[in-house]
């Protein structure tokens, strides 16, 4: 598999906007997250994600050495789903990883994901399958960053499909919008559920 990120002889600062400016300083870790979000011609969607770890340093690590560039963690997860969010099929590898004799090992544990919704529970579920010894930190973290990655690339545009078709916006068999009380904006008694989602509307 081919990474999001391609690495490169060292990790250059580049500042994040918003943030003010610093103090002088040196860059010495980054940890970056790539999702992406793809409609099949079957029917189902795929979510893949990407964690990257680098250091600006040569580091020896597990007893080998880790060249500037080379990743630390690399993990990589392809979830698929169907329209109602339920996970049909989970393909999980690591690439890079201080121990790369054990971490890679545990992947196959995260097929327990297939059969769980995104929407239902998961992160309960995830940290309850995957704690401790029974997972990966870097991929159960990874994982549980999934549900607004689905609310956001598969969610929306199932909305906008439904909105074209003159049906309650996120609402799939008269069950409740799944994005209502998911987050502050969208309470079901806040003002965006009064006027997009008044069927839902429960008011204070």
């Amino acid at each position: 598999m081919t990474d999001f990120h391609t690495t490169s002889n060292n990790i250059t600062e580049s500042r994040i906007i918003g943030l003010p400016t610093p103090e002088p300083r040196v860059l010495m870790h980054r940890r970056t997250f790539c999702y992406e979000v793809y409609e099949r011609t079957d029917g189902l969607w795929d979510i893949d994600a990407q964690m990257l770890d680098h250091k600006n340093r040569d580091i020896n690590v597990g007893g080998e050495a880790r060249v500037l560039g080379q990743p630390l963690h690399n993990m990589v997860v392809r979830l698929t789903l169907n329209s109602f969010m339920t996970i049909v099929a989970v393909h999980v590898t690591t690439l890079n990883a201080p121990y790369m004799t054990q971490c890679p090992s545990i992947t196959d544990a995260y097929q327990k994901l297939v059969g769980l919704s995104v929407f239902k529970g998961f992160r309960k579920a995830v940290n309850e399958l995957f704690s401790g010894t029974d997972g990966c930190t870097h991929i159960t973290e990874l994982a549980n960053t999934l549900p607004t990655v689905a609310i956001q690339g598969i969610g929306t545009e199932l909305a906008q499909r439904m909105r074209a078709q003159n049906t309650e916006v996120g609402e799939i068999g008269g069950a409740k919008p799944f994005q209502l009380d998911q987050c502050h904006a969208l309470s079901s008694s806040g003002e965006i559920a009064r006027e997009f989602y008044p069927k839902w509307y429960v008011a204070k």
